[in-house]
């Protein structure tokens, strides 16, 4: 072949035909994909904010169980102090998961949002069984329901944001843009 216009470059083949008549493509590869994995970041943010609420409520319920070991509270302590563990547990596992961009991340993720949302209601349920058991209905369901709503948001935010095609999207694997060809 005859040198191209530069020195040290080569001309580029040319098919006068079109594609559809046998002229050789350069193999194809899948379009880069638009996400950035902002929601990914947002979902592993809220998990953290989850984790860190989860373990300050593990903190809390073995203080109880140290401070009271023989009151009647300790099974209950127990149970809730296991919970938040969990919680906490698989949320800062997920959150640290989302932000390496691990799969495994957004399932525990879910699952720990799911959980969190789990407590937040069996919180409010048993804040108003105890509220017709007391006959206090006024102060605890104060208490119980504005603090149990407004804690719901951050567990359902990062549930919605976990199970977003976007988050899915932004844990694949990064597609390299499509080589130039000059000439096509």
């Amino acid at each position: 072949m005859t040198p191209g216009p530069y020195p040290g470059m080569e001309p580029q083949p040319y098919s006068p035909l079109p594609p559809a008549y046998g002229a050789q493509l350069p193999p194809q590869q899948p379009p880069p994909t638009a996400y950035f994995g902002a929601t990914a970041v947002a979902a592993a943010t809220l998990a953290s904010v989850i984790g860190l609420v989860g373990t300050i409520g593990f903190v809390v319920a073995v203080l109880r169980m140290v401070g009271h070991p023989s009151s009647s509270r300790l099974f209950s302590s127990g149970i809730v102090g296991a919970a938040d563990l969990a919680i906490a547990a698989l949320s800062v596992a997920g959150a640290i998961g989302l932000f390496k961009r691990s799969p495994a991340g957004r399932v525990c993720v879910l699952v720990g949002s799911s959980l969190a949302v789990l407590d937040i209601v069996v919180f409010m349920i048993v804040g108003l069984g105890s509220s017709f058991v007391r006959k206090s209905a006024p102060p605890t369901l104060q208490m119980t329901f504005p603090s149990g709503f407004l804690w719901l948001i951050v567990p359902v935010a990062a549930l919605v944001l976990a199970a977003h095609r976007a988050t899915g999207a932004g844990l694949l694997p990064k597609t390299p843009p499509m080589p130039y060809h000059p000439g096509w």
